[in-house]
């Protein structure tokens, strides 16, 4: 059973604070389902649930095709600072997302991607053999800040080798002194440490308004000489504009600008 995944037919949320990436574009267009995923999820969850029992760690699964997540533990709601018995079975990431502090957003979503994009790389066989970690700070109600470290890793495919359904794992980090973003991808059948490539756009990324408003007209298929018609401007003034993104969100074409503009949060 093949499931859609094209994004401009998927339901929107509000994503005023979402700072993930989105990874469904490094994914193949479709979820290819063989009908056992119930069991499979289920299988899964319990297992996950009696290792949650065993751990002080805060414990999670995230569904990328739903792209919420279908179990978190008790342990992981506190440290983010919510309360368990408040919650309900299919919690979508903006709700943590917005707990992130945000001098840490736009690292995290940056080297988030650059993980998924070097998971999709490899030979699907081999997927779950990696797991990324990463230390961040969270900002909790009363405004305190603690740093925490995550380990992320695949738990199921489809049979495309998507990846479906990825473990969490969050603890209090021990270098609560930090405050910069770390994160690399292990091999744990290896040891080896994989450095993701550095392409941290700059600290502040400012875009006008009018460059918003031609990045967004981009983002639904605009061409130059259309927008140049609907704002009354001449295409070589467009074209100056579409330049300027370029250069301002370091990216080599419209695609990618969109997709950095979308991470840290410039456009929706």
């Amino acid at each position: 059973m093949r499931e859609n995944t094209d994004l401009s037919l998927q339901n929107t949320r509000e994503k005023s604070v979402r700072i993930a990436p989105d990874y469904l574009q490094l994914l193949n267009r479709y979820y290819d389902f063989d009908g056992f995923e119930p069991d499979r999820l289920d299988k899964q969850l319990a297992l996950i649930r009696a290792m949650a029992q065993l751990s002080s760690s805060g414990v999670t699964v995230y569904d990328l095709q739903k792209q919420a997540h279908v179990y978190v533990s008790h342990n992981f709601y506190q440290l983010y600072g919510y309360d368990f018995g408040t919650m309900d079975s299919c919690i979508p990431n903006e709700m943590f997302d917005k707990k992130i502090h945000p001098d840490d957003r736009q690292a995290l979503a940056r080297n988030g991607y650059e993980a998924m994009k070097f998971m999709m790389a490899q030979p699907a066989q081999t997927r779950k053999q990696f797991k990324m970690v990463t230390e961040y700070r969270i900002v909790l109600d009363d405004r305190a800040t603690i740093r925490v470290t995550e380990q992320h890793q695949v738990l199921e495919q489809d049979a495309s080798g998507n990846i479906w359904l990825s473990l969490g794992v969050i603890d209090i980090s021990p270098n609560q002194s930090l405050t910069d973003v770390k994160s690399q991808v292990i091999n744990f059948h290896t040891g080896e440490l994989i450095r993701l490539e550095n392409n941290d756009l700059p600290a502040t990324v400012k875009l006008t308004s009018r460059e918003k408003e031609i990045l967004g007209m981009i983002g639904t298929g605009k061409l130059s000489k259309e927008i140049s018609a609907l704002l009354d401007i001449s295409v070589h003034t467009v074209n100056t504009h579409r330049q300027r993104i370029l250069e301002k969100l370091q990216a080599d074409n419209s695609i990618e600008a969109l997709q950095s503009a979308k991470m840290i949060g410039l456009i929706a």
